[in-house]
C-alpha cells in the first residue's frame, strides 16, 4: 500500500525552513552545544577528542547529520561514517576543518581538511596540507557516506617550485562564505603572502584557486620545539561576504634567550570580493600581541578578537577580548577591550541565535576538566553594551578545550524562512528581520518575481532555485540575500516490488528466510534520482511516528517470516515530502557459479593484476548465463551474500579465493566461487641504460635480456619492429613489450640510450691580468662530467672550466668527457711578461721583453721601459731581443721597472717587473 504525501504533511506539522545547517556543535573532550530550540543547549552525546579543529553539519532543520575533527567523520548516531577514517586533518590544527555543502546537490557535502603545520607532535610524519572529500548522505540507510572517488582531493595552496612552501604547504586557517552568484560557495586559505581561494559549484570543487597577494609575508618560522609559530590563528569571513579577518598568534620566533616569540602576533583585517574571489586593502588591527579567536557580528558591523598577553620570557599573563568597530573611520583605533582573564584565548564562533561564544580554558589548572564557556550576547552594540557573560555556560561534564567548529560564515547572515518545498504545494517565503525594509524584491529563480513581504509562490517543476530578496531602504535596494531552494518530487514507486534474496545461509534452501542487504532496493526504489533518502521500517505505523528518521530497521536485516512486507519510507534530502511504501522479501534457489581458476600474470611482487571484468564476461559464456545477469566479485562470502563492498574490474591481489554474486533484473540469481593463480614470468630489469660515444653507434638493443627461452616470446619495440633486438642511431628513451605468447603476460622494458659526442671547444674567454692570464672554456658538451687540462694531454685534468693566473705565451687546453669519448683540444696565444730578469751573462733570464704571441694582430710594435720616477731607459722595437739593463751603455740599478707596451691591434699593456743583480 501507499501512503501519499499529502497525509505525511498532514500528519506532521509543517517545517518552516531556516538556515540551521549550523544547529549542532561538537568540540573539545566529547563536548557539543544544540541550539535548535534559539537557546545554547549542553549536549554530552559527541565523542570528538580534539584540543583545536573540528567541523560539524546540520540539515536546515537543525537535525545533525555529522561531524569530524578533520580526520574521522562521524554520523548522526556517533559513529564512524561509512568510509570516514583517514581523512587528512590534524586535531592540532586551529580550524582542521570545514563543511560545505554541495549546490544543486541536495544530501551531498564536501569536508575540507587542513593538517598540522609542522612536526611538533610527530616528527617523521609528512605534513600534508589541505585536501577535500565528498560526502553523499543517501548512503549506509541515510547516515552518510564518503564516496572513495573523491576522498583526500588534495588542494595546491603553495608554489611547488619553492622547496620550504612545498614541505609545509599550509597554514592552520580555512574559511567558507555563499559566492557573490548566489549560487556558488569560495573556499580561503591562507599561507605565506597568499590567499587561495576556491570556488564550490553544482559541478563540484574548482581545484584551481583564484590566488590573492597581499603585502605582508607570513612564512613558516620554526623554533626550537619544531613548531611553526606562524601558522596557528583563526580566520574568518564576515557573513555578508565583504571582509576577511586573520589572526597570526606569530609573526618571528623572537630571541631564545630573552623570549618576546609570543608578542610577535596581529591581526588584520582585509576586503573580500564575493564575487571574485579576491582578497584585498589589508589593514593592521593588532601588534605585539598572541591572537587566536576571531569572529564577526551577525550584520558584520563588527569584528572580535581574542589574545593571549604573554611577558617577555613568553610567560601567559592573561588572556583578552577586544571588539573593533567596522563602521569607524579609523577601525584600529576603535579597538577597545571588553574582557581580561586568566582564561586563555580561544576560539571565537557566531551561533544561530545571533550569540557569539568562546571558548578557551583556565590557565589556572584549567586544561585538563574546563567545563566554562563565555557568551557575547548582544555583539552589534557598542563595546559598553554587549552583555559579556564570562565562564557562564557550564556545558558539564564535558570539556572545552580552545577550538569551535566554523561554518560557512554566510549561513549567521539573516536571510528569509520558507515552508511547503514539495511539487503541488504553494511555497510560501517569510523576510528576516523585515521591519528594518521599507519594500521587497523577491526573484524565485524560475523567471517569476514579487514584491510581498511574505510572498507565496507555486513551482511548475522539481528542482533547486536560487531564491534572492532585496531589501529596499528609502528608495535605496541594499546588497541582495539569496538561498537555494530545493523542491522535492517523490519518486512513483510500483506497489508490487519485490526485493529478493537467495536462500544461501542456512540448512535449509527453501525455508524462505535469508539475510538481506535492503540498501540494494535504493536504485529500483530511488529510480535514480538525487537528492532521495530511504528509511526502512517494520511497518507503516513506525515509518508514521519515526519523524526524525532515527529508528528505522538496519540495512543488513533478516527476515521474521516468509514472504514479509516491510516499509520504505522515500524523502526528499532534508524536507517533510515523503512517501511511504511497503514491498516484499522473498527467497529464491541460488544457482551455483563455481567457476574454473583464473591466471593473472605475476608482477614481480608476489601480486598478480586480474581482469575481472574479462573474467565475468567469460564466466557468462562458459555457463550460458543470459546478457541480463551480472555478476560482480567479493572478498568473503558474507560480502557476496550481502552484495557489498564489490571489487573493481582491475583488481591486483596475490593468488586467493574470490566469491561470486549473480543477480538478473536486480533479482538474486547465484553464488559461486572462483580461485586466482598466478603466473610466473621470468626476471628482467625493466630499465636498461647504455651509454657510449659517437664513434660507437649504432648500438644493439635487446642482445642483455638473457632470456632461457627466447622464442617463448613476442617483442614489439616502440620503434613499431618486432624482432629480438633493433639497432638505433640516436639517444633517446626506448621501449619493448615483452610478452610471454603462451599466457599473455607481458613486461614493458624501457631503454634509455645516450650518445656522446666528442667533446670540442667552442670558445676560450681571456682574462688578463698583466703577466698572468684567467681562462674560460666553453664548450658544446653536454655531460656535466666534461674535464678540462692545461698543456698536458695526460693531465691533470679537472672539472672546473676556469685555469686561473696562467702566464703568457702559447697554450694548449684539452677537454675530454666520463665516457672517454675523443679528447677535443684548442691552442692559446696569451699576453704575459717575465717578472723578472737576472742580466749577469749566464745564458739565463740576461734580457727582458714580454713573451711573443704569434697571432695576427697580437705582435708587438714598440716596447717602453720607465724607471720608478717615470724617465725612458729603453724603447724596443719588434726586432730587439729584449731589453739587457743597459741605459746608454751603464747598467742601471736593481730595482722594480715599469713598462707601456703596444700591439699591433692598437691594445696596450701596462705593467711592472724587477731587475735583479747578483
Amino acid at each position: 500500500m501507499k501512503l501519499k504525501v499529502i497525509l505525511a504533511i498532514f500528519l506532521l506539522p509543517t517545517l518552516m525552513y531556516g538556515q540551521q545547517e549550523a544547529a549542532n556543535w561538537y568540540f573539545g573532550v566529547g563536548a557539543g552545544l544544540s541550539f535548535t530550540s534559539g537557546e545554547a543547549v549542553p549536549l554530552t552525546n559527541g565523542v570528538l577528542n580534539t584540543i583545536e579543529g573540528s567541523a560539524s553539519i546540520s540539515d536546515r532543520n537543525g537535525n545533525l547529520l555529522f561531524y569530524t575533527d578533520g580526520s574521522t567523520v562521524y554520523n548522526r548516531n556517533h559513529q564512524v561514517m561509512l568510509n570516514g577514517s583517514n581523512l587528512k586533518g590534524n586535531v592540532s590544527s586551529t580550524q582542521s576543518a570545514i563543511i560545505v555543502p554541495k549546490p544543486a546537490n541536495p544530501g551531498f557535502y564536501y569536508i575540507f581538511t587542513v593538517d598540522k603545520p609542522d612536526y611538533f607532535r610527530v616528527t617523521n610524519d609528512p605534513i600534508e596540507g589541505v585536501h577535500f572529500s565528498e560526502v553523499d548522505m543517501s548512503l549506509d540507510n541515510g547516515n552518510g557516506g564518503l564516496i572513495t572517488g573523491t576522498k583526500n582531493t588534495h588542494l595546491v595552496t603553495y608554489d611547488p617550485s619553492d622547496p620550504v612552501e612545498k614541505e609545509f604547504k599550509s597554514s592552520e586557517k580555512i574559511s567558507a562564505v555563499i559566492a557573490g552568484d548566489c549560487v556558488s560557495y569560495w573556499v580561503v586559505t591562507q599561507f605565506t603572502n597568499k590567499f587561495y581561494s576556491f570556488r564550490v559549484s553544482s559541478a563540484g570543487v574548482n581545484t584551481s584557486a583564484v590566488i590573492s597577494t597581499i603585502n605582508n609575508n607570513f612564512p613558516p618560522r620554526i623554533n626550537e620545539q619544531d613548531l611553526n609559530v606562524t601558522a596557528p590563528g583563526y580566520m574568518k569571513i564576515s557573513p555578508d561576504g565583504n571582509y576577511l579577518a586573520a589572526a597570526y598568534s606569530g609573526t618571528s620566533i623572537g630571541s631564545p634567550r630573552s623570549g618576546g616569540a609570543k608578542k610577535t602576533g596581529k591581526v588584520f583585517l582585509y576586503d573580500f570580493n564575493d564575487l571574485s574571489g579576491r582578497v584585498s586593502n589589508e589593514k593592521l588591527l593588532l601588534a605585539n600581541a598572541y591572537p587566536y579567536g576571531v569572529e564577526f557580528s551577525p550584520e558584520s558591523t563588527k569584528l572580535y578578537a581574542t589574545s593571549n598577553n604573554y611577558n617577555t620570557e613568553d610567560v601567559l599573563q592573561n588572556g583578552e577580548l577586544y571588539q573593533f568597530d567596522l563602521q569607524a573611520t579609523d577601525i584600529a583605533s576603535s579597538a577597545t577591550l571588553i574582557n581580561s582573564s586568566r582564561n586563555v584565548a580561544g576560539a571565537l564562533q557566531l551561533a544561530p541565535n545571533g550569540k557569539i561564544y568562546r571558548a578557551g580554558y583556565s590557565t589556572d589548572g584549567g586544561f585538563v576538566r574546563w567545563n566554562l564557556m563565555s557568551v557575547i550576547n548582544e555583539p552589534e552594540e557598542d563595546a559598553a553594551n554587549v552583555n559579556y557573560r564570562h565562564n557562564s555556560l557550564d556545558i558539564s561534564p564535558k570539556v572545552v578545550r580552545l577550538g569551535l567548529p566554523p561554518f560557512v560564515q554566510s549561513l549567521f547572515n539573516n536571510n528569509f524562512e520558507y515552508k511547503n518545498i514539495c511539487l503541488g504545494q504553494t511555497t510560501e517565503f517569510i523576510a528576516g528581520d523585515a521591519s528594518k525594509y521599507d519594500a521587497f524584491m523577491w526573484e524565485f529563480g524560475d523567471g517569476a518575481t514579487s514584491t510581498a513581504t511574505s510572498p507565496m509562490h507555486v513551482y511548475s517543476a522539481a528542482g533547486t532555485y536560487t531564491v534572492s530578496l532585496t531589501g529596499i531602504i528609502n528608495g535605496i535596494p541594499q546588497d541582495p540575500v539569496c538561498e537555494e531552494v530545493t523542491i522535492f518530487e517523490i519518486p512513483n514507486v510500483p506497489s508490487d516490488f519485490i526485493l529478493k534474496q537467495c536462500d544461501v545461509q542456512d540448512s535449509d534452501p527453501t525455508d524462505g528466510i535469508a539475510t538481506f542487504n535492503l540498501q540494494l532496493a535504493k536504485e529500483e526504489l530511488s529510480q535514480g534520482q538525487s537528492g532521495i533518502q530511504l528509511f526502512f521500517y517494520g511497518s507503516e505505523a513506525d515509518a508514521i511516528a519515526d519523524v526524525n528518521n532515527e529508528l528505522t530497521l538496519d540495512n543488513i536485516y533478516r527476515n521474521n517470516a516468509p514472504n514479509e512486507e516491510v516499509f520504505v519510507k522515500i524523502s526528499g534530502f532534508g524536507s517533510d515530502c515523503y512517501d511511504i511504501e511497503s514491498f516484499r522479501l522473498q527467497t529464491t534457489e541460488s544457482v551455483d557459479l563455481s567457476l574454473e581458476t583464473a591466471t593473472g600474470c605475476d608482477l614481480g611482487d608476489g601480486t598478480a593484476e586480474y581482469n575481472l571484468g574479462t573474467i565475468a564476461e567469460n564466466a557468462r559464456n562458459d555457463l550460458g548465463l543470459n546478457s541480463d545477469v551480472q555478476l560482480s566479485f567479493h572478498t568473503t562470502e558474507d560480502d557476496a551474500i550481502l552484495g557489498t563492498n564489490a571489487l573493481p574490474n582491475n583488481y591486483v591481489t596475490s593468488p586467493k579465493t574470490l566469491y561470486i554474486r549473480a543477480d538478473a533484473d536486480n533479482i538474486c540469481y547465484g553464488f559461486g566461487s572462483i580461485d586466482l593463480e598466478m603466473t610466473g614470468f621470468p626476471a628482467v630489469q625493466s630499465l636498461m641504460s647504455l651509454n657510449g660515444c659517437a664513434a660507437d653507434f649504432p648500438v644493439i638493443l635487446g642482445n642483455d635480456l638473457d632470456l632461457a627461452n627466447p622464442d617463448e616470446f613476442d617483442y614489439t619495440w616502440s620503434t613499431g619492429e618486432t624482432g629480438r633486438t633493433i639497432e638505433v642511431n640516436d639517444s633517446g628513451n626506448y621501449s619493448l613489450s615483452l610478452t610471454l605468447k603462451e599466457s599473455g603476460c607481458g613486461r614493458s622494458i624501457d631503454f634509455n640510450v645516450e650518445k656522446f659526442e666528442a667533446p670540442e671547444i667552442s670558445e676560450i674567454e681571456i682574462s688578463n691580468n698583466g703577466s698572468e692570464n684567467d681562462l674560460l672554456i666553453f664548450t658544446n658538451s653536454t655531460d656535466d662530467n666534461t674535464l678540462y687540462a692545461l698543456d698536458n694531454i695526460n693531465g691533470p685534468y679537472q672539472s672546473n672550466p676556469e685555469f686561473r693566473g696562467v702566464p703568457g705565451g702559447q697554450h694548449t687546453i684539452y677537454i675530454k668527457n666520463s665516457m672517454g669519448c675523443a679528447t677535443g683540444e684548442m691552442q692559446v696565444s696569451l699576453y704575459g711578461h717575465p717578472p723578472f730578469f737576472t742580466p749577469n751573462n749566464d745564458g739565463s733570464n740576461d734580457l727582458w721583453r714580454p713573451y711573443d704571441i704569434s697571432e695576427p694582430g697580437f705582435k708587438f710594435q714598440k716596447i717602453i721601459i720607465f724607471h720608478r720616477y717615470g724617465k725612458i731607459v729603453a724603447m724596443l722595437s719588434r726586432e730587439i731581443k729584449g731589453w739587457d739593463g743597459n741605459f746608454n751603455g751603464r747598467p742601471m740599478p736593481a730595482d722594480d721597472y715599469w713598462f707601456e707596451v703596444t700591439l699591433e691591434n692598437g691594445k696596450i699593456f701596462k705593467g711592472h717587473f724587477s731587475l735583479i743583480r747578483e
